[in-house]
């Protein structure tokens, strides 16, 4: 459920950090050109790991769950909900459109291999009709559409074997239905957006229906909804706020994807801000940024930038994953990689897997969620949106994780909310590689600890960011 709460903790930290400067000289922290923000006397709810979910990612193992990716990365990932239909297997499982049941049997086998992946690691899993149907991107321009020629026939049909398929495997526990994914982009539905919305409307009575109960999400658009926002996304609320009709999804969705997008502190308020122009209800779920992070912007840097805009909107994200074919069915969205087959058994647990330098940067925002009082404290991008950071609070440690989206840059954190008595605090420093997705390179640099100079209850920690290195700080206020 969305939450925002808010907790005024000064006096609690005043407590903490009233420690008498250190012997040696604080490093006065010099401003630099743009700086994000760490507001300590603010709580904003339980950490969760919110951004820990992937596209696609688990190897298919027949219908059954795969444990060919060792636990313990994906632990250590801490895995929160995966999103996956078939898509681009080869024939005969080239979807429903392209020969009916026995071309969709081999994309629904794949999927229940994945639902079972997910909940063996207690994950929701976001169940993707389009790849089912055949609309994966990779269908030839012949391929027929549901509502073609005025025709709902065949859409109802496909729609009747997938609830039944629902039903009869067990597939309903931690299950949301993404109604049709990017249908504003013309290889998902190259039809009109009139067809599109008719669509929406017939699926979703439907499937409330036949599942009631089962959470829907939408419209999982390929931009977001901005002010001034594109004609699509005006028709969809129209059609939202229209007399009658019982369609809103339970789950609102979209991608933020390179420069299709600007930072979440934009896109979220807008978003909202329709809600609120077409008289709509704001959602009792989190907001699913259900495919997160270009090619580039995977790394460690985007990876601490992408935390750190999705746990400030209390978002639910998942990575994109952009292999092809039975790369996508594999490597957990690419945090992870396959060995070469010289290279078998010599992975993480004897397995062919090791992580790369993503990978650390997730496992440490982990930790960042351990402990029953740890919280989230309220942050602030800097002012050019392209430098963030998260940060959590458990007794007298706090931990922040920063990253740009991966630009190179002078950037700081500066931290307030500081008890106003202390002189300085002690801030270790760990620094986040990266080699590419193929590369493991070892667990986070550890650059010692240092002490800085506490100002009116605020200090200022300066960060010569790369366009790839993400890092983590702990001051220690106890």
């Amino acid at each position: 459920m969305k939450s925002h709460i808010s907790l005024t903790t000064a006096a609690f930290l005043a407590g903490m950090a009233s420690a008498s400067p250190m012997a040696s000289r604080p490093n006065v922290a010099r401003q630099a050109a743009t700086a994000a923000a760490v507001d300590l006397s603010t709580l904003t709810g339980r950490a969760t790991n919110l951004a820990s979910g992937f596209i696609y990612g688990w190897p298919d193992n027949g219908t059954s769950a795969s444990t060919t990716i060792p636990a313990s990365l994906v632990k250590g990932f801490n895995f929160r909900a995966s999103r996956a239909g078939g898509a681009q297997l080869s024939a005969p499982a080239l979807g429903w459109a392209a020969g009916g049941y026995a071309s969709y049997i081999g994309r629904f086998e794949s999927t229940l291999s994945n639902y079972r992946t997910t909940r063996l690691y207690g994950g929701d899993f976001i169940l993707l009709p389009h790849d089912l149907w055949g609309a994966d991107g990779k269908q030839d321009g012949s391929s027929v559409f549901p509502g073609d020629n005025g025709n709902w026939t065949e859409m109802e049909t496909f729609w009747t074997q997938v609830i039944s398929d629902l039903k009869a495997n067990d597939m309903l526990e931690g299950l949301v239905i993404d109604v049709w994914n990017e249908p504003d982009v013309d290889s998902f539905w190259n039809r009109s957006w009139e067809q599109y919305l008719e669509y929406w409307i017939r699926a979703v009575r439907l499937l409330r229906t036949q599942l009631p109960g089962t959470l829907l999400s939408g419209p999982s658009m390929a931009s977001s909804a901005r002010i001034p926002t594109s004609s699509k996304w005006t028709a969809w609320f129209e059609l939202l706020s229209g007399p009658g009709n019982d369609t809103i999804p339970d789950i609102h969705s979209w991608h933020h994807l390179s420069d299709l997008d600007t930072s979440l502190d934009v896109t979220v308020p807008a978003f909202e801000s329709l809600l609120a122009q077409y008289g709509l209800p704001p959602s009792d779920y989190d907001y699913d940024i259900n495919e997160y992070a270009w090619p580039s912007e995977q790394n460690p840097a985007g990876s601490a930038w992408f935390i750190g805009q999705l746990e400030r909107h209390d978002c639910r994200g998942l990575r994109a994953h952009w292999g092809s074919g039975t790369g996508l069915h594999d490597a957990m969205a690419n945090i992870v990689y396959p060995l070469a087959s010289g290279e078998a058994g010599q992975g993480v647990d004897g397995s062919n897997y090791k992580a790369n330098g993503e990978w650390y940067v997730y496992n440490y925002y982990v930790t960042m969620s351990e402990g029953e009082s740890v919280q989230r404290v309220k942050t602030t991008a800097s002012q050019d949106e392209a430098f963030d950071v998260f940060g959590t609070i458990n007794g007298g440690t706090v931990k922040l994780l920063a990253g740009t989206r991966s630009v190179a840059g002078e950037y700081a954190i500066q931290v307030n909310g500081l008890s106003a008595t202390a002189a300085s605090v002690s801030v270790r420093a760990l620094r986040f590689d990266w080699a590419g997705p193929g590369a493991d390179t070892g667990a986070p640099v550890d650059l010692g600890a240092s002490t800085y100079a506490v100002e009116g209850g605020s200090l200022v920690i300066p960060v010569s960011a790369g366009n790839t290195t993400a890092y983590a700080f702990e001051l220690n206020l106890s």
